[in-house]
């Protein structure tokens, strides 16, 4: 796994279902991890894997997200890391790269939308700008 390739997607292809289809930033690793999360696969549900990882993966579950989408795109034990999976889900159009714009409106989206969550968690004590005492 390349640690210094780092990829910005789009994952409408893996989840059609989604309104707003999900963005992830990361390694490859971290995709599939990312993945797994969104799928629900869990760690302690494969305890036998544990050593199949082999530090290729950060976890069991971002091992099974690797074979799953292996299984989706019909080519199951066909990339032996997950950047050659992630370049083969490019080319099935299952996922794609996010352009320089893109990147950047969503980066504005997500500090927009922690500032948001910060300041609603000051609840009343901050009103437009200014410390209630």
């Amino acid at each position: 796994m390349h640690e210094e390739l780092v990829y910005d997607l789009e994952l409408e292809g893996l989840f059609p279902e989604s309104l707003l289809p999900p963005r992830m930033h990361g390694t490859a690793g971290e995709i599939l991890e990312k993945i797994a999360d969104e799928w629900g696969l869990e760690d302690k549900d494969h305890p036998e894997l544990a050593a199949s990882i082999d530090g290729v993966y950060p976890s069991v579950r971002a091992y099974l997200a690797h074979q799953m989408l292996e299984d989706q795109i019909g080519k199951h034990g066909a990339f032996d890391d997950p950047d050659s999976l992630i370049s083969a889900l490019l080319r099935e159009g299952l996922i794609r790269l996010l352009s320089e714009t893109e990147i950047e409106d969503w980066e504005e989206e997500e500090e927009k939308e922690e500032y948001e969550m910060a300041r609603s968690e000051l609840d009343e004590e901050w009103t437009d700008g200014l410390w209630e005492t």
